[in-house]
């Protein structure tokens, strides 16, 4: 088991981007807690495997992602991750490439908390407007 944060956070990530949806969830606490910025479609928070499944089915309604450069720093338990994600908007096409920062908190060799910040949620936002508005 791995126990440093920085590193269950580390082969999370990894594990992602590999495909390996099942590994990442074993690296993921069951009663987890995830917030989301209360200002999107799918913000709020979520709780265990089934809201964080929930939260994203909630997201793909809305927009695809891709996600680049994950840079991972640690204190303590608590390890933050910045990433640069571009949202492309399903319903119109557009797309809006914003800085997330996720605060993620580690016990046990497993996250048990997310808490994710993306910078420019107006900007997110806009992406879903047509612009017949």
């Amino acid at each position: 088991m791995i126990s440093d944060p920085v590193e269950v956070v580390g082969e999370l990530n990894r594990r992602f981007l590999a495909g390996d949806r099942a590994g990442a969830m074993e690296l993921i606490d069951s009663d987890v807690v995830i917030e989301q910025a209360p200002t999107l479609p799918h913000g709020g928070a979520h709780r265990g495997h089934d809201g964080m499944a929930a939260m994203g089915a909630a997201f793909a309604e809305h927009w695809t992602r891709r996600i680049e450069d994950p840079r991972v720093l640690g204190a303590g338990d608590t390890v933050v991750q910045v990433t640069s994600q571009t949202w492309t908007a399903a319903s119109t096409g557009r797309s809006a490439t914003v800085d997330v920062v996720e605060l993620m908190s580690v016990a046990d060799g497993r996250v048990t908390a997310i808490r994710v910040f993306p910078q420019d949620t107006h900007l997110l936002m806009a992406t879903l407007d047509d612009g017949r508005g």
